[in-house]
């Protein structure tokens, strides 16, 4: 019997498209990731990620609101409460 891999599912996902500029993302992970990418073209573009657990306890959070906004950071932190009871 062989592990197949399955890939992580994204359960929401937030977008900042600034027009003729760039593109800014975070999703939450069924493998319990954040994962925050910026960049609209493979050589520009970059991703962080961390534990939901991490994001809970303020990691990224400071990059999530500067990069996104207070507004979507606070929605990412309310869902992620209500995923983690």
């Amino acid at each position: 019997m062989t592990n197949k891999y399955t890939p992580p599912i994204k359960l929401k996902e937030w977008r900042n498209d600034i027009p003729d500029g760039e593109l800014y993302g975070v999703y939450i992970a069924s493998d319990q990731s954040v994962c925050c990418t910026s960049g609209r073209f493979a050589h520009a573009s970059g991703a962080i990620s961390t534990s939901w657990q991490e994001f809970l306890a303020g990691e990224m959070n400071s990059l999530v609101a500067q990069k996104m906004g207070t507004g979507v950071l606070h929605d990412i932190l309310y869902y992620l409460k209500t995923l983690h009871r």
